[in-house]
């Protein structure tokens, strides 16, 4: 047959669109068809009949287009010319035929499989590597349930030269094959031959997680079955190469991982660091809760915790501290782990915070390390190192945690200088998974409810806490617009606080409670220290006039004289404000108390200081309304902050009741007001198949507990029950009015 002839021909068969035109060019041009036509032609049969509606392919039944196909004279001619020729063919032409012929569903019993079947058998020691694989995955597709003398032909070879094997299709057919023996044998008592199928299916695993870039979700539960039942069998390395795998980190593996737990414990004294630590980072990554994995983990972390680096250690902390689990030897492998940070804390500063954070999260507080870690030589240390800005984030965390739930603590502690949000804005698996979270239908259904003023969304609160919602509601159950937040006081004319936002006169009281904080490395009287701020140049000549003079200093009543503002939170800024106290009048030669921090310093406000206001507000005449009602107030126009490099929101301008009050006296009107967090709580917010928030979550609810915000919370277990935005509002709705005040 010439060149072009052949071509041509496979062209047209290509080119069909239809299965009557297929076999048309097949049967009526017998002259014109050589045996490389025949795969082709089934092949094009096989993918006409997946996109005709009907049964699934393959039934090989009579019912549908594939049986349809079965009854033509035309496929009866094709199937005879193959039949009659076959043994004429290449080893190409017979190993794509059987190959088509199972991907087109023909029954196991036809004679064209059986004709192909002989002829391969024959041809099996001829065959290449890719010859075979394709035997093997066509005669285990067309006989599924019971063996076939062909597979154990094949299979012999495929395992002489599995690491040659590059074919997905013939790996997974190959666990499936051991899947089944396994099933086989699992009905007696243990024996050589489940050792060696374990051995096998283990060598196989590695093979495929090496090969394999990507697996459909039956692959996966495929593979993770036979990781639990081979990898008892696994030694150090190759535990060490399953877990180095990208795709095995990549999917969750429950069953390996829960199989896992109860012969680890075997196995731990012969594993290398290395090997934990990624066992460590997996289960971490999925929040695997397995208790008898986790104490192995510390086990190991206990017994050789002096020979590890910081780093290491880090590695197989963390876990505990995401699953929000306490391991049964804390009582031991805590003091230790402080004995040895003690030794090793300036070796490496940011594994040495990050194993701090990991105690924090635990409740538990290491006090001698934490005067090595605010110590001065550590804070120049990182400060000047490449990782200075998260280490700086961990650090300001910290010192929020000792200030808030370690109050006993008496050592140094960090320079407000250096106090910043440990995140600006939404957790990145947060942005990640938005279009998985509830957060919108309860921002909608929030919408509707309380209107737009009454909420904000994705609010960020010291020290760095991003807040699902956040709302602010009276005693009377009143959601407030957070546009007219009541202000505690009317500055006197005489200042000149009075034009300034609330904002503005928060940072001004705020920097003097940081300069006369009992832990400020300055003193009043000394000079300013350098500010990493543009806006300190121009508010330093207000509060020392001439250079090298004295600088402003508070009167003896300075504390006394501060009037109450309602809330600790800004409601329009990202930032926590302070207690939103405002100076009392100043004497006329007074200078303006203006805000001296660093742009850097988000996190501007001690939390010793916040913890101890009262929670007071006055009323807004004219401005309260329920938000329950569908009232909504006429907007004011905001006005904005000066410090336009904070990384903060554009807070609103105040409320300003017309009354007038002495710096000692209630304003009238006073009432409490409750800040309520509704907490959005999806999925990745738990530890895997359990109600126990991570460990960073949990924290951050204690936190603003101990802040006092009240905490809402909408587990996506409720949510997932909620349908459309009516069950959405009522669901919210009992919410709130369940809040005691």
């Amino acid at each position: 047959m010439s060149y072009d002839t052949f071509f041509t021909m496979k062209r047209l068969i290509e080119r069909s669109r239809s299965v009557g035109e297929v076999l048309r060019w097949v049967t009526q041009n017998p002259g014109k068809v050589s045996a490389s036509h025949y795969p082709i032609a089934l092949h094009k049969l096989g993918q006409l009949l997946q996109q005709q509606p009907g049964p699934p392919m393959g039934a090989g039944d009579g019912r549908g287009p594939a049986g349809q196909v079965l009854e033509q004279p035309e496929f009866h001619a094709l199937c005879q010319a193959i039949v009659s020729g076959c043994a004429k063919f290449d080893n190409f032409s017979i190993v794509n035929c059987l190959y088509a012929a199972a991907a087109l569903g023909l029954p196991g019993e036809s004679p064209l499989v059986r004709v192909l079947e002989d002829e391969s058998r024959s041809r099996l020691g001829r065959f290449n590597q890719k010859d075979v694989s394709m035997v093997f995955s066509s005669v285990m597709r067309l006989h599924p349930s019971s063996p076939h003398p062909l597979v154990e032909s094949c299979l012999s070879s495929l395992e002489r030269h599995l690491e040659k094997e590059r074919h997905p299709q013939t790996l997974f057919l190959l666990l499936s094959y051991y899947r089944l023996r396994a099933q086989a044998l699992q009905g007696h008592a243990a024996s050589d031959q489940q050792l060696i199928n374990n051995r096998k299916i283990l060598r196989l695993v590695r093979h495929t997680l090496g090969q394999v870039s990507a697996m459909r979700e039956h692959e996966l539960a495929l593979l993770d079955e036979m990781l639990a039942l081979c990898a008892q069998e696994a030694n150090n390395k190759a535990l060490e190469a399953i877990f180095s795998s990208q795709l095995f980190y990549e999917n969750r593996q429950e069953r390996f991982i829960r199989s896992m737990a109860e012969w680890l414990p075997r196995k731990a004294e012969n594993l290398t660091p290395y090997t934990m630590a990624l066992i460590a980072k997996y289960v971490a990554r999925h929040r695997l809760r397995e208790p008898q994995l986790l104490d192995t983990i510390a086990n190991f972390l206990l017994k050789r915790g002096e020979q590890l680096d910081s780093k290491v250690i880090q590695k197989l902390v963390f876990p505990f501290s995401r699953m929000n689990y306490r391991p049964s030897n804390h009582g031991e492998l805590f003091p230790k782990l402080e004995a040895i940070l003690e030794q090793k804390a300036g070796s490496s500063p940011l594994a040495t915070v990050n194993i701090l954070m990991s105690m924090f999260q635990l409740s538990h507080f290491p006090q001698t390390v934490l005067h090595q870690v605010f110590s001065p030589a550590f804070i120049t240390n990182v400060m000047s190192s490449p990782y200075a800005l998260i280490v700086r984030r961990y650090l300001s965390l910290l010192d929020a945690a000792v200030e808030l739930e370690f109050r006993e603590y008496s050592g140094p502690r960090l320079d407000p200088r250096y106090r910043v949000l440990m995140f600006e804005h939404a957790l990145t698996a947060d942005e990640a998974n938005r279009k998985y979270s509830y957060k919108g239908l309860v921002a909608e259904a929030l919408r509707q409810l309380v209107g737009e003023e009454c909420y904000r969304q994705d609010e960020v609160l010291p020290p760095g806490y991003c807040t699902d919602f956040l709302l602010w509601i009276n005693h009377s159950g009143t959601v407030l617009p957070l546009s007219r937040v009541p202000a505690a006081s009317r500055a006197p004319p005489a200042t000149s606080l009075a034009t300034m936002s609330l904002r503005s006169s928060v940072l001004a009281l705020t920097s003097d409670l940081q300069d006369f904080a009992p832990f400020a490395p300055e003193t009043p009287s000394s000079p300013p220290g350098p500010r990493e701020s543009s806006r300190a140049g121009r508010f330093l000549p207000a509060l020392c006039p001439a250079p090298g003079g004295p600088c402003f200093q508070p009167p003896s009543d300075y504390y006394c004289g501060l009037s109450k503002e309602p809330s600790l939170g800004s409601p329009g800024s990202s930032t926590l404000s302070s207690p939103s106290e405002c100076l009392s009048a100043p004497p006329p030669s007074t200078p303006d108390c203006s805000p001296r921090a660093s742009t850097t310093s988000l996190f501007q406000f001690p939390i010793g200081k916040i913890l101890e206001e009262e929670e007071e507000s006055s009323g807004c005449p004219g401005h309260k309304h329920s938000c329950f009602q569908g009232k909504q107030a006429q907007e004011e126009p905001e006005e904005r902050s000066p410090p336009a490099s904070e990384d903060a929101g554009h807070p609103p301008s105040p409320c300003r009741p017309s009354s007038k009050r002495g710096p000692g006296e209630e304003p009238q009107g006073a009432e409490e007001i409750q800040r309520v967090v509704l907490s959005v709580n999806d999925k990745w917010h738990y530890c895997q198949n359990s109600d126990i928030l991570v460990g960073s979550r949990a924290m951050r609810d204690r936190h603003l507990r101990l802040l006092g915000y009240c905490l809402v919370q909408l587990p996506y277990t409720e949510l997932e029950k909620v349908s459309g935005i009516e069950e959405a509002k009522h669901y919210l709705r009992q919410k709130l009015r369940e809040l005691r005040f």
